[in-house]
């Protein structure tokens, strides 16, 4: 069990791989908050990460959000590098190959789990069966087994650590991703316009995805089950006890069949063109914390977080910084709409934030206070308009429905949502300004005589 729980870290030997240098990373520890504004750090850090180039030919990034503990996600980080980068990819030739090795990663992971906890799992099994044996009811149970009952609780907490995932691999100038869970992946790219859109390729696994809901709705399991409980994700590496263990579980037991899976979902590869410009790696916590600023759809979140990726390449001169200072405006963010909520003296549904881990892999897209620029003896300018496009899509970045917004100009996208609106969902629309009203009531004005004398209007 101190294996499972022991809080001193030893170096891991990917620790030791070349660090991607057009890479930044932003991180901030988890916070409880206090309704007078202090805040105060609530555990160690569950969050794990890599940004490693392997060769000229592959390089590996990875986030995994760890529920519970952090040692399921420190381990499968290190085992899912060991998967990959170790000469296994010299042998794929086709997008097929390369995407079932990524599974087969996730797979020994998490067959490396279950392998780990057999003892504690036959512990457990035999303090259950020795007290069932006796016959005593649960307050019989508590007032003589105290010190058992201890070690159950102990045992069915390291049991419960998980782990979401997400994982890309650049190989052969080819996208190729893999996750589980909560954490997510956004690709950045600019279409043909200079419009900068936003594409989630990863999936969310949880109680908001509406096909994860209805498959829980199928075991039996219903809204009410998850009251005041943390499910942290409907799929995951690890926890025990949401999956083999689920009947030990008071807002799972219900169920007909394991409530939480092993099932990671894997896509590419997606060629890295120019118009390419970044990915996003997103922890769980970070995914969490947008969702409670940005209320409603996951499209919101990440355009709002591109917004501030993009505004945060002109303001930095490193893509540490950009990742960093993006991070501190989310962070200071959710603790705001906290005290909004405290203030206003609203329904209040979270008190807390979990870790927050981004990642940022940068293409193409320039950063013109870079310290490099300056040494070449200028900036660089930005060749991309102010302007986003948000999908979310689980295959392709082509895949979707878009709607653009502005900087400066709020631009909604009712209108594309609306059902009775018939449209191309791939058509994108170009934003306007459409000034014929100001002419027409020129116009207007001048024949009536009108038009002040001391401005142009010709």
């Amino acid at each position: 069990m101190e294996s499972m729980q022991n809080n001193n870290r030893t170096k891991s030997w990917t620790d030791d791989l070349k660090v991607c240098n057009q890479t930044g990373v932003g991180e901030a520890i988890n916070q409880i908050y206090k309704d007078d504004g202090r805040r105060c750090e609530g555990y160690e850090s569950r969050d794990k990460k890599c940004l490693c180039i392997s060769d000229n030919n592959t390089s590996l990034y990875a986030i995994l959000s760890g529920h519970n503990g952090v040692t399921v996600a420190e381990n499968a980080l290190q085992e899912m590098a060991a998967e990959l980068l170790l000469g296994q990819l010299n042998v794929c030739n086709t997008d097929e190959a390369v995407k079932e090795l990524i599974r087969q990663s996730f797979m020994s992971v998490e067959k490396g789990y279950f392998d780990s906890i057999n003892p504690h799992v036959a512990t457990k099994t035999a303090i259950q069966l020795h007290l069932s044996a006796d016959g005593m009811n649960q307050y019989e149970i508590s007032q003589q087994f105290e010190n058992v009952l201890q070690k159950l609780d102990s045992l069915n907490n390291a049991l419960s650590v998980g782990s979401s995932a997400v994982l890309a691999l650049i190989h052969r100038s080819h996208l190729y991703l893999g996750n589980i869970g909560n954490c997510r992946a956004l690709l950045c790219k600019t279409d043909e316009h200079d419009t900068l859109t936003v594409t989630q390729l990863s999936v969310d696994h949880n109680l908001l995805n509406a096909e994860e809901a209805a498959r829980l709705f199928r075991l039996g399991l219903m809204a009410q089950n998850f009251e005041g409980v943390p499910l942290y994700s409907t799929r995951c590496i690890g926890n025990y006890l949401g999956k083999a263990g689920y009947k030990d579980c008071n807002f799972l037991s219900s169920a007909t069949a394991e409530p939480v899976i092993f099932e990671p979902e894997i896509v590419g590869g997606i060629q890295i063109t120019p118009a390419c410009r970044f990915l996003v790696l997103m922890s769980s916590g970070l995914c969490r914390a947008l969702h409670e600023i940005f209320p409603g759809d996951a499209s919101t979140g990440n355009r709002e977080l591109v917004r501030m990726i993009s505004e945060e390449f002109q303001n930095q001169s490193t893509l540490g910084g950009v990742a960093q200072s993006v991070v501190h405006r989310i962070v200071q963010a959710h603790h705001d709409t906290y005290m909004q909520l405290v203030e206003e003296h609203r329904s209040v549904t979270f008190n807390s934030r979990d870790d927050v881990t981004l990642l940022i892999r940068n293409f193409n897209y320039a950063l013109p206070k870079a310290f490099v620029n300056r040494k070449n003896g200028g900036n660089r300018s930005l060749n991309s308009t102010t302007s986003f496009s948000s999908t979310s899509s689980d295959a392709t970045p082509t895949e979707g429905n878009y709607s653009t917004i502005h900087t400066n100009v709020s631009v909604t996208s009712s209108n594309i949502t609306q059902p009775d609106n018939h449209y191309d969902p791939n058509r994108r629309i170009r934003s306007h300004v459409d000034f014929s009203d100001f002419y027409q009531r020129v116009e207007e004005a001048r024949k009536r005589g009108a038009l002040p004398s001391n401005i142009e209007f010709d």
